[in-house]
């Protein structure tokens, strides 16, 4: 017992069995526990305690689910809207540097730096696809006969190889038209369903760009204005969860624009090397595009690079271009980008996975597209939330050790710091 108290030590306390020794030293509620047993109904105590606390958290789980499933739901009907902003908020997470510089280093205002690098944006997408079409329609009539001379030799050696009859090339168009001529009232519905789609991406692409230009513009003055809503003891936790989310989908933005121009240049220059440099161009952005589709994208860019090596030049250059493709995509996956994204957004292999699975079975290439920045984002906040972010001179600075019975060297500091 304390010389200075009156009461006696928290050990000697009686506990309800009579005794001053504790059973269970981490249970203190063991009356309490007890009470609110006899209080319950008979048939709820026959019960056992366990199966009680399973159908509590799942009913609790149970509901969570049906609002996350309430919430897709919704989104679904709206994706017109929803992927155009998200396209915004991850073209935003690219460009903000951009937009910061100039404020930052000439006169003009936030609002007319994100105008002008919107502006520096479109003409370089309209340049690269104005520079692809030149060279693949300025070559129309070559690419043409090409595809009709590769397309007839590929036919030869797999009936000649496999003994698999292939129809010519004049029997198959003739079939086609057959097709086109039975199923015109289907065909024009489709087209018809087609214009609608070709209206919906235009629709998207203006909401985006008019959504990206202000995300630009006033963004953050538009997120201060959400933590506001707020209650005030949540405002800077959920700020610096979110501003964390922010700068993980930042840096996953860039890496991820850097790997995919470092994919797209190697297996360009692939084209150049097998003599196909009129492709290269567009080679280059479809690698470049379907970068940004984990998993699936490489496999599929790689696969339409190989098969146009294939039809054009034979399966001689195919096997070499494969080689290319290959060779390219192992040191981007295995070396370049492990070594530029490092510990930023360090995503398990599962995660990814599952994640992309899930996105592409809600929301088809949207969802495969958006899932792994939205996964990033999530894991970056949720660590900050309960509070394993790791400071920033964890990684560089191990604190010393005092000897026993020795203070620590600035324990006056120590005490300072100490929010207890």
């Amino acid at each position: 017992m304390s010389e200075h108290s009156e009461w006696p030590d928290h050990t000697e306390w009686p506990y309800h069995d009579g005794s001053t020794e504790n059973p269970r030293p981490f249970d203190n509620h063991a009356p309490a526990r007890a009470i609110s047993e006899r209080a319950l109904p008979q048939e709820v105590r026959e019960i056992p305690i366990g199966l009680r606390r399973a159908g509590a958290w799942s009913w609790r789980i149970l509901l969570v689910v049906a609002v996350i499933a309430l919430v897709l739901l919704g989104i679904s009907q709206i994706m017109v809207l929803v992927v155009p902003v998200l396209v915004a908020l991850l073209f935003t997470a690219l460009l903000n540097p951009v937009v910061s510089f100039l404020h930052r280093k000439t006169p003009m205002g936030r609002g007319v730096s994100a105008a002008l690098t919107l502006v520096g944006l479109l003409v370089a997408v309209a340049g690269m696809l104005g520079i692809a079409g030149r060279q693949l329609f300025g070559q129309y009539e070559t690419i043409q006969a090409q595809a009709v001379d590769g397309f007839q030799r590929v036919t030869a050696w797999i009936t000649s190889s496999l003994g698999v009859k292939v129809p010519t090339l004049d029997s198959a168009l003739d079939d086609l038209i057959d097709q086109v001529q039975a199923h015109s009232g289907m065909i024009a519905s489709g087209a018809l369903s087609g214009v609608s789609s070709v209206g919906n991406v235009l629709t998207g692409m203006l909401i985006s760009l008019f959504t990206l230009f202000f995300l630009l513009a006033g963004g953050a003055a538009i997120w201060q204005w959400v933590v506001s809503l707020l209650p005030p003891a949540a405002r800077e936790s959920t700020d610096t969860a979110f501003g964390r989310g922010w700068k993980a989908l930042s840096a996953y933005m860039r890496t991820q624009v850097l790997v995919a121009a470092v994919d797209a240049t190697g297996i360009a220059l692939g084209m150049v090397g097998v003599s196909m440099a009129a492709y290269a161009v567009p080679i280059w952005l479809i690698v470049f595009v379907f970068s940004f589709v984990p998993m699936i994208g490489a496999i599929v860019s790689g696969a339409i690079a190989v098969l146009l090596v294939l039809v054009l030049k034979g399966w001689v250059l195919a096997l070499v271009m494969l080689g290319i493709v290959i060779l390219v995509q192992q040191l981007e996956s295995n070396f370049l980008q492990p070594l530029i994204m490092g510990k930023v957004v360090a995503l398990h292999p599962l995660a990814v996975f599952l994640g992309v699975t899930f996105g592409t079975l809600t929301a088809g290439i949207a969802g495969a597209l958006f899932a792994i920045p939205l996964i990033a984002f999530v894991n970056a906040t949720a660590l900050s939330l309960t509070g394993r972010t790791p400071a920033p001179e964890a990684a560089t600075t191990v604190p010393e050790v005092p000897e026993d019975n020795a203070p620590p060297a600035d324990a006056d500091s120590a005490d300072a710091s100490d929010p207890d």
